[in-house]
């Protein structure tokens, strides 16, 4: 073999040994870089993280643990059911140390409470949705309870009475097992309730006006037949509402006699006038509803020759419908400043 052979073989032998040293060093990167991702990926990944609390982005995984008062409460705080506000509410959780069935409230009385308090009632296992209602039957399992009792009711008074069959029934439920109590919300009852009295009494209105005929002592019943065959207003638990015409099923006001109670249109019925009423926190679309109302009140006084007027029979002239209009559009701004809007499930909870 000659010199030159031996020194291009010496040279392939050099160039391979170098490959292959490169390839070795490029694979240890490759592997390390690969570790270092996989620890990264751990640390984000829930499964893998040793210390959940201590991450914001993970709160909604925190278990509900009833020997940490804290973690309970900001849990349930995020895991209310929507119908429930505490800005307006006094919400108490009682977790059980151990499951149990409804069955052993019912010697609690416990359809009194409700109706009398206008409480909202809720049971759950572990971190299920909450049921309520016809939902609960006597072998529902839970461990947990929401009592929800409503400072700005329309049906209810907060007074000391009421505080105190409030806490009487979560005392009663105490006796009768073996729970954590947490309040979530005014525990302060009358303090806040008295909070709340302005804003209570400022949406708390009913929109009344009366219509009477002009110059008859009562309607024609023909015409005023005609006018309650009108597509818009229909019958719905006995009185006459009128329709939302945009929407389908929704009720913006109502219609009924002089006595507040439903119209009798019969043949031989002798009407002398009619109340056209709307209630604003109960009503979606309030201010909508508002202007279909005097359309409605001004087309029935053309076709039946009537007037509207106040409850002191003075009659209503477009300056009074004005003042009325801006009025509504005030409450109406005020409950959407405290979240509370018009018709929603919150607002019929609490005036409905």
């Amino acid at each position: 073999m000659s010199d030159i052979q031996i020194a291009l073989l010496i040279l392939g032998l050099t160039i391979i040994l170098f490959m292959i040293i490169f390839n070795w060093l490029q694979l240890k990167k490759t592997r390390a870089k690969q570790k270092k991702t996989e620890s990264m990926h751990r640390q984000k990944d829930p499964l893998f993280n040793s210390s959940l609390n201590n991450s914001p982005e993970l709160e909604d995984y925190i278990v509900h643990d009833p020997s940490s008062q804290t973690v309970s409460k900001e849990f349930l705080k995020k895991n209310l059911p929507d119908e429930i506000n505490m800005d307006f509410e006094s919400v108490v959780s009682l977790t059980l140390n151990k499951t149990s069935e409804a069955s052993v409230l019912l010697n609690l009385n416990l359809t009194s409470y409700l109706h009398d308090l206008r409480l909202s009632f809720y049971l759950r296992k572990d971190n299920d949705l909450w049921a309520t209602g016809e939902a609960i039957d006597e072998s529902f399992s839970f461990d947990q309870i929401l009592l929800s009792l409503p400072l700005i009711s329309r049906k209810l008074e907060i007074t000391e009475q009421v505080k105190q069959s409030f806490l009487n029934l979560i005392e009663k439920i105490k006796e009768q097992l073996d729970v954590n109590q947490i309040w979530l919300s005014n525990e302060d009852i009358i303090e806040r309730a008295e909070e709340l009295k302005t804003f209570k009494n400022l949406i708390n209105k009913n929109f009344l006006v009366k219509i009477q005929p002009k110059t008859d002592s009562s309607f024609h019943f023909g015409a005023f037949q005609d006018f309650f065959n009108k597509a818009n207003i229909r019958l719905f638990k006995d009185f006459h509402w009128y329709f939302d015409p945009k929407i389908d099923g929704q009720k913006m006001f109502k219609v009924m006699g002089l006595n507040r109670q439903p119209l009798k249109i019969e043949s031989d019925s002798f009407i002398q006038g009619i109340i056209v009423s709307l209630d604003i926190p109960t009503t979606t679309n309030s201010l909508d509803a508002f202007e279909e109302m005097v359309n409605l009140m001004n087309e029935f006084c053309i076709k039946l020759n009537a007037v509207m007027v106040d409850g002191r029979n003075k009659e209503i002239d477009s300056v009074y419908v004005a003042a009325i209009k801006n009025h509504m559009n005030q409450i109406v701004k005020e409950m959407e400043k405290h979240n509370l809007i018009p018709g929603s499930d919150q607002a019929q909870k609490y005036f409905a």
